[in-house]
């Protein structure tokens, strides 16, 4: 399984061994993709299913601790009232605790292990400015080097507002792949993008080298525009 629903818990068959079955059908392709170095959409889409896992459980205590108890005694040691609760979950609510007792550690599992190849990629890349760096760094151009052919994959991006983690990020636009060579520069590519766009007479424009050779939609950009939010004190 390649894909899980936004509300796969609550969803179709209340069932805790086809959710189950779900789940780890879902986990192994995160973690073969993982293995890959392939780590967007995936990281992604995993802090937002164990969020969702966080939020049903603690939205589920709160309501519980809502309900009325009983008084059962008192504790002698601590003269502390003793209650007793006076709800219990219906079955379709005990098996939502089973399923979140059972996804809960599993994302966090992988959440790890997505993030640490997420920063071992960020260790093991380049970013460097070309030319003169600008006052503003909001908008600009990503030159992605590969690391086996003189080819550069130029990316323009944009400081934009909040995505479904709640975080700024930058919107990432392809623009072209360039062969680079002695009269072709990452220099002469950032004079060559100043006159196409006349609407950014000096734009932000760096450079990123890796020392392999990592996917590029789905680890080098989202690594690379992370580092590029720290660099412009954003993230």
């Amino acid at each position: 399984m390649t894909h899980l629903q936004k509300n796969w818990l609550t969803e179709g068959t209340m069932d805790f061994e086809y959710k189950k079955f779900v789940l780890m059908a879902y986990l192994q392709h995160i973690d073969s993709q993982f293995t890959l170095n392939k780590l967007h959409p995936y990281l992604p889409d995993l802090q937002l299913h164990f969020d969702s896992c966080i939020r049903i459980r603690t939205d589920k205590s709160a309501i519980r601790t809502s309900f009325p108890k009983n008084v059962t005694g008192v504790n002698l040691q601590t003269w502390q009232l003793e209650y007793e609760e006076t709800h219990q979950d219906d079955p379709y609510l005990e098996d939502i605790n089973y399923i979140l007792d059972f996804a809960i550690p599993r994302f966090s599992r992988s959440l790890e292990q997505g993030t640490e190849r997420f920063s071992e990629v960020g260790e093991n890349i380049k970013i460097s400015p070309v030319g003169i760096v600008p006052l503003r760094l909001e908008e600009g151009y990503l030159l992605f080097l590969h690391t086996f052919q003189p080819v550069v994959s130029i990316f323009e991006y944009q400081l934009a507002l909040y995505n479904e983690m709640k975080e700024r990020y930058l919107k990432t636009t392809f623009v072209d792949s360039v062969r680079i060579g002695l009269g072709k520069t990452v220099s002469q590519i950032k004079v060559d993008l100043t006159k196409k766009n006349k609407s950014l007479p000096n734009p932000a424009t760096y450079v990123v080298e890796s020392k392999y050779d990592y996917p590029l939609h789905e680890a080098l950009l989202p690594v690379a525009k992370k580092l590029i939010l720290k660099e412009i004190n954003i993230a």
